[in-house]
């Protein structure tokens, strides 16, 4: 990065705004999955659980974790470099943190919002994911050479919205895997494709949806086919490895490699008998793998990602969350388009919107929660409208329009591509 592209002191009042918004969220904002990972960074930290698997299935009946989760199988359910890193941030935080914090969690849940240390430890545990945000943004404007192009990554990243809610008030770490998707594409600029292909599979060993961008990266970067297997085995390798000490454990087979989340994407099927069906997920990601390896006019690689995580939302039934994986490719495609189809990006980020309200209260404004104790036990909005029209059908027509949307994004990526060859 050069020190040029940064003259004039432009990015210190985009970043001191983006940094103090997100110093403002962290204390006052609390979903329930913070206490998951929170729980497994404790684990590690404080008791030296590495293998939190065996260790949750283990536990006795009598355990207070056992009876505030109810089926274990079901609570820690990330691959173990989640847990690792939880284990690193706790570790790294401990001085500052009570370490009879989150016990007491686990024997009171509801007695932590009568606890004075709720706002400081909230802050604590969302902390190391404000550094990485940063870099984050950084790092985007790598992908661009034009000065202004730089500037809007940077300032788009800063001020976006779905690193807040995502981040800094839900707490999730989704933030980790988009980091290494990002980190991909920067090494691939730079022709390092070996870097880049074990950047997508560390992303991969934090939630598993990089690993199905390794495939065209390694069509693009390879030329023969042993290039492009060696490239696939590049890919998968650190996922594979950082699964490999756990392979044996049935509790991690249960809880990760077959947790119904991974499986979601192919929830839709179309029946063709009785029991067998055919996924439309799995047939238009082949054909955009086809389309990487044979296509003479082939899309540009942050393109395919952004594709294949489009079909991905737009077949599924996806957290509110998820949709952070997708942004800074929508961020690139907006940059790159010159903001020439932004209502169709609005469209899409309002339909997401209107799902994730009409999620259960505790994705919306029962976030607020710290300040508010009583939001934790909040009725939602669906449960409201639903008392007048079928909110399900609501629910049909936003997620259909999140589709079409997609399908537009398909179809002008393909236009863009034929005008320049």
């Amino acid at each position: 990065m050069k020190i040029s592209d940064y003259t004039g002191k432009w990015w210190v009042k985009w970043l001191l705004i983006g940094i103090l918004i997100r110093l403002i969220l962290m204390p006052i904002t609390l979903h329930p999955d913070l206490w998951v990972f929170s729980s497994s960074g404790y684990l590690l930290a404080y008791e030296g659980k590495l293998n939190v698997y065996e260790h949750l299935v283990n536990l006795p009946s009598n355990h207070p974790l056992v009876s505030i989760v109810g089926n274990i199988y079901e609570y820690f359910i990330y691959p173990p470099l989640a847990h690792v890193t939880f284990g690193i941030f706790h570790l790294i935080l401990r001085p500052f943190t009570d370490p009879s914090f989150i016990p007491n969690f686990w024997r009171n849940p509801d007695s932590i919002f009568g606890n004075q240390a709720l706002p400081w430890h909230l802050f604590l545990y969302k902390l190391p994911y404000l550094f990485i945000d940063i870099i984050l943004a950084f790092l985007l404007t790598k992908l661009f050479d034009d000065a202004y192009q730089k500037k809007l990554a940077f300032v788009l990243w800063i001020a976006n919205p779905l690193s807040f809610y995502t981040t800094f008030m839900m707490g999730q770490f989704d933030l980790l895997p988009v980091f290494f998707t990002v980190l991909a594409l920067i090494f691939a600029k730079k022709k390092n494709f070996t870097a880049s292909l074990l950047s997508l599979g560390i992303g991969g060993s934090f939630k598993m949806y990089p690993l199905f961008f390794v495939v065209p990266a390694a069509f693009l970067f390879g030329k023969t086919f042993w290039e492009r297997s060696k490239y696939v085995i590049q890919g998968f390798f650190p996922y594979l490895l950082t699964i490999a000490p756990f392979i044996t454990s049935a509790a991690f087979r249960q809880m990760v490699l077959f947790s119904p989340k991974n499986q979601k994407m192919l929830f839709m099927g179309f029946p063709v008998s009785g029991a067998e069906v055919l996924y439309p997920f799995i047939i238009i990601l082949t054909l955009i793998y086809f389309h990487s390896l044979y296509s003479k006019i082939k899309y540009e690689l942050d393109e395919y990602f952004l594709l294949i995580l489009l079909l991905f939302f737009s077949v599924t039934h996806y957290h509110p969350q998820w949709f952070l994986w997708a942004t800074p490719f929508l961020l690139i495609y907006l940059i790159r388009s010159k903001f020439k189809f932004n209502i169709v990006i609005l469209t899409l980020f309002g339909a997401w919107l209107f799902l994730t309200l009409l999620f259960e209260a505790s994705l919306s404004y029962g976030l607020f929660n710290p300040l508010i104790p009583s939001l934790k036990d909040a009725i939602s909005p669906a449960q409201i409208i639903n008392k007048y029209t079928d909110v399900f059908q609501l629910k049909s027509i936003a997620r259909s329009f999140f589709a079409a949307c997609s399908i537009f994004i398909f179809w002008t990526v393909s236009q863009r591509k034929n005008s320049t060859s």
